[in-house]
């Protein structure tokens, strides 16, 4: 599955700060598109690419800023950044290509966990109601003083790869 979009909520822990937020991410072979929603109405983050351009950071306020990579960006407007590039892949529960990695798996065959520059990625829970491949359902990835855990509440696969209907 390349293309999807997923709703999960999300406990960022930085720092020994923590936070809850909404996130929407929508991906296919043209298009980038994530929304990290901050809970109390405190605004939407929105981080898109369109056909592999930069990428553009829209704030709550409305400023706009833009990076040739989503980590470049988050780390030069907010001062510290998620691995997005990474995380395209683990969140599939597969390693980033190109990159030295370690893997556990289960008996099933799907990632008991990923560790991969630098960062510790744990699944704790899959779909097991979907068919094959079962997506994770629950992810922590960790790293220094940031730890991200992830609760996936939809998966749908972008319309331009599912499966025609008979």
């Amino acid at each position: 599955m390349d293309s999807w979009d997923i709703h999960a909520r999300a406990a960022l822990r930085l720092k020994g700060e923590a936070y809850n937020i909404g996130l929407s991410w929508e991906r296919d072979a043209e298009r980038f598109m994530l929304l990290l929603e901050a809970p109390f109405g405190q605004g939407v983050f929105r981080i898109d690419s369109a056909a592999g351009g930069p990428y553009r950071l829209r704030l709550p306020d409305g400023q706009v800023f833009t990076n040739a990579t989503p980590e470049a960006l988050l780390d030069d407007v907010i001062g510290w950044s998620l691995p997005l590039s990474g995380l395209e892949y683990w969140i599939r529960g597969i390693p980033q290509p190109d990159s030295d990695f370690s893997r556990r798996i289960d008996s099933g065959g799907r990632a008991r966990s990923i560790s991969q520059d630098r960062w510790a990625i744990v699944y704790l829970d899959y779909f097991s109601e979907q068919p094959e491949p079962q997506l994770p359902r629950r992810i922590q990835l960790s790293r220094d003083e940031l730890t991200l855990k992830l609760v996936i509440e939809r998966w749908q696969q972008s319309e331009a790869e599912q499966e025609p209907s008979d």
